[in-house]
């Protein structure tokens, strides 16, 4: 990419981009491409002079990578040139229809006719063409309302009506291309990693200086961070985040697999064919839509409504006309449409609603899961990296056999390494705090879901991971460590078993602090609607107790494992409640999705956030509360716009009908209304504007 510096000062740099077509650039596309620079503070955009306005903390190293950002955009990154061609073409028609509507009276008679039926040409075809596919919905209506407008010779009733018809499609795409963009500000990311082969061995480096030709190593629960095709391995990859399918799809040798894809179970070696800000904006965009295309119950039931009282419409003007003989008063009945402003304001209301959320760094994936949210009366909360601060600690290591303290924590951490969860890198910092460095020395790892690991370790088998797994399914014997684990239990630590060669070889104990929010956060939620609040955890029995006593949480189960979570999901379901699940590790994926909404945090496994419809960007508790009061108050501001609807729409039918209001006043209170309650769908949206406060005072977490 070409640029210039057109402009520089302490913690500010202006940008000029060299990008073919800029006036359709997508805004949203471009500055999502910088959100991953640690140090930036806020990106803007400019359609119209291709510059790029970056404030960050001043410091050389971040300018110098804001700069590379810029060189490593391509030109076909940031396009979309037909939306945004669109948005430009509507916004332009509303300008000439709007300025022709005020000059209306400066314009020769003879010529306003002429002019107010070629505006009104496309609200025209459009009524045809739905009629030409059988299709008897709004388009239909509008076009009979225009029609019968000229045909009563009501010109300035037919310059209205298409005047305010354009209004509405602009806003409808403008609201859209806002809340993208406060979208679109929320897939910066922290500092993430890769796996890759280099000399034989792996080698963990910032994903950003993966480049193409690298072979990138993905296990259990990682996300694929490139574009390619699988060298070796078998796995199942969830897709669902691309082509929407439920189900993992199985990858072998030779079968390309794409960035933001998820390893459900398996490992993968990958040529990295396409690397970087190309694969992260593809992924940013296509989220979005996916927003935007998951309709809520309420919404669609919205839309079915709006064409079913199209016929009403038609039948109560032909009525009127039966019934009194007057052809304007079957046109006054004709201009009024309640289905008109349902399809307006409710689609502006859940788009604006995602944008408020967005703004408050929650992530609602579409409007389904915003009513789900709204309409929950059951959450169930996953211990580990939900209640908890996610940073937990090692408390002690106990070997066992002939076997050192050092020896078993330095192999644990070799293996543990490998594996994105808050306690495999609790044990890796503690490793690299003792200064107890790991060599490569074990063979391939395998991850367990919701278990352990397995490995080889000179020959021997090498288990880490929860008594269920070390005791249960591989049968070695932990009573050795009983009466120190039952003394770590009582103080609510977690337990990892570490077993070598068929015997237990130590056992490490991992205390992670509740968030501070938390006893609060539990206090509020039968507040907020929740009649059931359910603690889940993979631990004992004794460190469960102890977490929910400390909560004031009387609904828990202990050893709670991937399908124990999904039953108690589907029991809940089954006795009647809408359920959300919160949780952020791997074993938590299947209840996410099997609950009505499912909530990760941002910390959270990468499967974990994409099986969850809502993921919290900061993490925090209260953003969940903060998120149901935003889904709330859209559908309470839904069903506001359709009592408005319906009350404004009937009162101007009954007065068409009685003939005390002639056909333009008609047009213009129908279409006044349907503006009305499209600008009081906008709050949510303008609420989020207006929260946002520019400049490095609004500085994006990292």
């Amino acid at each position: 990419m070409r640029f210039r510096i057109e402009h520089e000062l302490p913690g500010r740099l202006r940008l000029r981009l060299q990008l073919p077509r800029y006036p359709e650039v997508d805004e949203a596309a471009v500055e999502a491409h910088f959100h991953d620079i640690a140090g930036l503070y806020k990106v803007s955009f400019s359609r119209r002079t291709a510059g790029v306005l970056l404030r960050f903390d001043g410091r050389p190293a971040t300018r110098a990578a804001l700069l590379r950002c810029a060189e490593g955009m391509g030109p076909h990154l940031p396009l979309r040139p037909a939306e945004r061609s669109e948005l430009e073409k509507k916004r332009r028609i509303v300008m000439r229809a709007g300025t022709l509507f005020l000059l209306r009276p400066f314009i020769p008679i003879p010529l306003r006719p002429l002019l107010a039926v070629y505006g009104a040409l496309p609200v025209l075809r459009r009524g045809f063409n739905a009629v030409a596919a059988r299709r008897f919905n709004v388009d239909v209506l509008d076009g009979a309302a225009v029609t019968a407008a000229i045909a009563t010779r009501d010109f300035l009733t037919v310059s209205t009506i298409t005047l305010l018809l354009k209004l509405g499609e602009y806003l409808e795409e403008w609201t859209t291309g806002q809340s993208r963009k406060l979208l679109a500000e929320m897939f910066h990311t922290e500092e993430e990693f890769a796996w890759v082969l280099r000399n034989g061995a792996e080698e963990r480096i910032p994903a950003s200086e993966v480049v193409c030709g690298d072979t990138v190593v993905v296990r259990t629960g990682g996300l694929i961070p490139v574009d390619g095709k699988v060298l070796q391995g078998n796995a199942l990859v969830n897709q669902s985040s691309m082509t929407g399918e439920p189900l993992a799809v199985a990858k072998r040798p030779g079968i390309s697999v794409y960035a933001g894809t998820a390893v459900e179970e398996g490992e993968l070696q990958i040529l990295a064919e396409k690397v970087g800000a190309q694969t992260r904006a593809a992924r940013v965009i296509h989220i979005i839509e996916e927003a935007e295309r998951l309709k809520s119950p309420t919404q669609s039931r919205g839309e079915r409504l709006a064409d079913r009282v199209v016929p009403f419409t038609f039948g109560l003007s032909g009525f009127t006309y039966l019934a009194t003989g007057d052809a304007r008063r079957a046109a006054s009945v004709l201009l009024v449409d309640y289905s008109c402003a349902i399809k307006l304001a409710t689609p502006l209301a859940i788009v604006s609603s995602l944008a408020q959320a967005a703004q408050r760094r929650v992530l609602i994936k579409g409007g389904r899961y915003l009513e789900a949210l709204a309409e929950a009366d059951a959450i169930i909360l996953d211990k580990t990296g939900t209640l908890t601060e996610a940073l937990p600690e090692v408390i002690e290591v106990l070997p066992f056999g002939n076997y050192t303290r050092d020896f078993i924590l330095r192999q644990a951490a070799c293996v543990e390494e490998h594996f994105l969860h808050p306690v495999a890198h609790a044990v890796v910092q503690k490793a690299a705090a003792e200064g107890l460095s790991h060599a490569e020395e074990h063979a391939a790892v395998e991850y367990v879901v919701a278990h352990g690991i397995v490995s080889r370790l000179h020959g021997e088998r090498i288990l880490v991971g929860s008594r269920h797994f070390v005791h249960e399914d591989e049968k070695v014997d932990v009573a050795p460590a009983d009466e120190r684990v039952a003394a770590f239990a009582a103080k609510g630590y977690s337990i990892l078993y570490v077993a070598i060669g068929g015997k237990l070889a130590g056992v490490i104990a991992i205390h992670d602090p509740l968030r501070g929010e938390a006893p609060e956060f539990i206090r509020a939620l039968p507040g907020a609607g929740f009649k059931r609040v359910i603690l889940l955890t993979g631990d004992n029995e004794a460190t469960a107790a102890t977490v929910a006593r400390s909560l004031g949480i009387s609904e828990y189960y202990a050893r709670a494992f991937p399908d124990r979570k999904v039953e108690i999901v589907t029991q809940l379901q089954q006795q009647g409640f809408k359920v959300a699940m919160v949780g952020d590790g791997i074993n938590d994926s299947p209840a996410l999705a099997q609950a009505d909404v499912g909530i990760s945090m941002r910390h959270g496994a990468d499967i974990a956030k994409e099986a969850a419809d809502v993921v919290l960007m900061e993490g925090t508790l209260h953003d969940i509360l903060a998120a149901r009061a935003i889904a709330r108050s859209g559908l309470e501001l839904i069903r506001r716009n359709y009592r408005t609807i319906v009350g404004v729409n009937t009162a101007a039918i009954l007065l068409a009908i009685t003939g005390l209001t002639p056909p333009l006043f008609s047009a213009m209170l129908h279409n006044a209304s349907t503006v009305g309650v499209a600008f009081n769908a906008l709050q949510p949206l303008r609420r989020a504007r207006a929260a946002q406060t520019p400049g490095p005072e609004r500085s994006t977490p990292r």
